[in-house]
């Protein structure tokens, strides 16, 4: 499948032709670029990639409640150092992964696009 950049705003597009119209800016269809594959095929893993940390983050955001369920029993400290060392490292975790996508962007605008959110 061919993959269409909007030269205006950065919008992939997968189809055999653009769009008359890009549905993110409004810009005609003589705005889009044919990407090589090889740029397709880096979109396409940017794009995978970028799902697989949704996937992840979603994750870690039901273990830092659990965790916090654990603080909030209160049974003891070495629970609790548990708990709170778990939600400390999901920080860390997420931390990680707004620098890997953000060094990923700098590099590559268009990466940036396929992290969609990730980076605020």
């Amino acid at each position: 499948m061919k993959m269409w950049r909007c030269e205006v705003c950065g919008y992939l597009h997968e189809g055999e032709e653009p769009p008359d119209v890009c549905p993110k800016c409004g810009a005609p269809k003589e705005k889009f670029e044919l990407l090589d594959e090889e740029e397709s095929q880096m979109m396409r893993d940017a794009l995978a990639t970028r799902e697989k940390y949704a996937q992840i983050y979603e994750h870690l955001e039901a273990v830092h409640r659990l965790a916090q369920e654990g603080i909030d029993l209160n049974l003891d400290e070495g629970c609790n150092d548990i708990f709170g060392k778990t939600q400390q490292d999901i920080e860390n975790l997420r931390r990680m992964i707004k620098e890997e996508l953000a060094g990923h962007a700098q590099e590559c605008i268009w990466v940036k696009v396929a992290s969609d959110g990730l980076l605020d």
